[in-house]
């Protein structure tokens, strides 16, 4: 299915849904499904430690790999309150949305909205109360989440930068798996092991890591020969 982006996203489409992207990001999902568990994993968060290390980058090449290789239905939430970019990524106003959801504003079914991609779905971040963080932590989050995976294959999560804000913390210890995205070459050791303590310590247990920008000191072609 063809897809044309709004003009100003034309170049991140062209990353992510070009034949490289797309080879690449099956790849990867292909990886999250060869090592999960015996319970099928439906939710799962895509973090980083800090601000552009392209975690929303890999969260929207994720989904639209699951939306591909599934044909099922797929949701990407946008749980990053600070920054959102999901719904204008894919040229989809946001009106209302996740925090919206929170607040008691309006009900799931009315922040959900499909995109021109077969099977995948948006969810916004919305305007979140503030007290969206206890929110977060109460069973009202999970109930989401289990009513999320009654009606979708798969939903990952958008977060915002684990050492600076604490709901990509809140929201792993309540989805199946987290992938945390690490911009190769340039994020400190430290950094990361900062952003994995705080995982480990808020209850996460199945947490991957995905190196961005990842070079080669050689040819890639004699990797795939080795």
């Amino acid at each position: 299915m063809h897809y044309s982006p709004p003009l100003h996203n034309h170049q991140t489409f062209q990353r992510l849904y070009g034949p490289e992207g797309r080879q690449i990001f099956k790849g990867i999902y292909n990886n999250i499904l060869l090592t999960a568990s015996e319970t099928r994993q439906k939710s799962i968060l895509i973090c980083a430690a800090r601000m552009e290390e392209g975690a929303t980058t890999v969260a929207m090449g994720l989904a639209l790999a699951a939306a591909d290789m599934e044909n099922q239905p797929v949701l990407l939430v946008d749980g990053n309150f600070v920054h959102p970019q999901i719904c204008d990524a894919f040229g989809q106003p946001e009106l209302y949305g996740f925090g919206d959801y929170l607040a008691g504003r309006i009900e799931v079914q009315s922040v959900v909205k499909k995109t021109a991609i077969a099977n995948l779905h948006v969810m916004g971040a919305g305007v979140p109360p503030l007290n969206h963080v206890s929110l977060l932590e109460a069973p009202a989050f999970r109930n989401l989440m289990d009513k999320l995976k009654s009606t979708y294959h798969v939903v990952i999560i958008d977060g915002p930068p684990i050492n600076t804000f604490p709901e990509s913390v809140i929201y792993a210890a309540q989805v199946d798996r987290v992938i945390l995205v690490v911009l190769s070459g340039i994020t400190r050791v430290q950094v990361v092991e900062t952003a994995l303590a705080k995982l480990t310590a808020g209850g996460s247990e199945n947490i991957d890591v995905v190196l961005n920008r990842r070079t080669f000191p050689i040819p890639p072609w004699i990797y795939r020969r080795l």
